[in-house]
C-alpha cells in the first residue's frame, strides 16, 4: 500500500527542526501512565500524556479507554504485516488475544507538523504476555496523532519487532 510513504513523505516536510523533542528519561508503563491529556500541557507534553494513556490501556486491555484515543479512520500494522482497523484492533484485545504481565514504552520522541495539530511519535516497546506459552517481546514503533476538539488521536501504528542478532544471522532471505 503506498498510503502509508506518501503519509509521511507529505509530513516529513513540515518538520521544524525545533520540534523534535529528546529521548524521554524514563519509560512509560501501566504505573506510571494515569496522566490525563490535559489542555493546558504543550503539544509534545499532551501527545506523550496520551501515549502513557495508552500505553496503560493496552496493558490493562481498557478497550473503552482506547476507543477514546484512536480515531475512526485508524490504521494498524502488527510486525508481521498484518493490516487492521480500529474495530479489529479492539476486537482482538477484547477476545484476549493478548494478555500482558507488562507492556512498556520508552525512548519516545515526538516530532510535530501541520502547525502543531499533527505528531509523529517514535518509540521502543517491551511486552510480555501469558498467553499460551509466556513471551517477550521487544520492539520499535510509529504512531501518528491528530489533534481534534477533544483532545489527541491516535490514527496510525506501525509496528516492528527487534529480532536479537543471534536468531536474525540464522534467517534466511
Amino acid at each position: 500500500m503506498r498510503l502509508l510513504p506518501a503519509l509521511l513523505l507529505c509530513l516529513g516536510a513540515g518538520f521544524p527542526a525545533a520540534s523534535i523533542s529528546g529521548s524521554g528519561s524514563g519509560s512509560i508503563s501501566a504505573a506510571t501512565a494515569g496522566a490525563r491529556t490535559a489542555p493546558a500541557l504543550n503539544p509534545i507534553a499532551a501527545v506523550k500524556a496520551a501515549e502513557a494513556r495508552r500505553a496503560d490501556a493496552v496493558a490493562r486491555r481498557d478497550v473503552d479507554t482506547l476507543r477514546c484515543l484512536i480515531g475512526g479512520d485508524y490504521y494498524h500494522v502488527e510486525t508481521n504485516g498484518r493490516v487492521r482497523s480500529k474495530t479489529e484492533f479492539l476486537q482482538q484485545l477484547a477476545r484476549d488475544e493478548y494478555e500482558f504481565d507488562s507492556y512498556v514504552v520508552d525512548d519516545i520522541e515526538v516530532r510535530l507538523a501541520d502547525g502543531g495539530r499533527t505528531a509523529v511519535v517514535t518509540g521502543r516497546q517491551l511486552a510480555r504476555t501469558r498467553a499460551g506459552r509466556p513471551q517477550q517481546w521487544r520492539g520499535r514503533y510509529l504512531r501518528i496523532w491528530v489533534l481534534h476538539g477533544d483532545g489527541w488521536r491516535n490514527t496510525l501504528h506501525q509496528g516492528t519487532e527487534i529480532r536479537s542478532t543471534a536468531l536474525a544471522s540464522n534467517d534466511t532471505p
